[in-house]
C-alpha cells in the first residue's frame, strides 16, 4: 500500500511538472500572439492610410485630366482664332 502512495506521489509530482511547463508554453504561445495581433494591426493601419493617398491621388489626378482637358480645346480654339486671323489678312 505505501509502495502505491509512493508511486502515485511520483506520479502526481511528474504531471504537475509537466503542467507547469505545458503552462509556461501556453503563456509563452499567448505573448507572441499578442505581438503578432500588435504588428497585424500596425500593418492594417498603414494599408490604410496607402489606401487613402491613393484615393487621394487618384482625385488629383482625375482633377488635372480635366484641367488639362479644358486647356487642350482652349489651345485648339485659340488656333482657329489665330488661322481666321491670318485667312483675314
Amino acid at each position: 500500500m505505501k509502495k502505491d502512495v509512493v508511486s502515485l506521489k511520483e506520479t502526481q509530482e511528474l504531471m504537475q511538472t509537466q503542467l507547469g511547463e505545458t503552462n509556461a508554453i501556453v503563456r509563452a504561445i499567448r505573448d507572441r500572439q499578442d505581438e503578432t495581433d500588435a504588428k497585424l494591426d500596425a500593418l492594417s493601419m498603414d494599408v490604410h492610410k496607402l489606401h487613402g493617398g491613393l484615393s487621394s491621388l487618384k482625385e488629383g489626378q482625375e482633377r488635372h485630366e480635366k484641367i488639362l482637358e479644358k486647356l487642350s480645346i482652349r489651345s485648339l480654339e485659340h488656333e482657329a482664332d489665330i488661322r481666321e486671323i491670318k485667312l483675314a489678312k
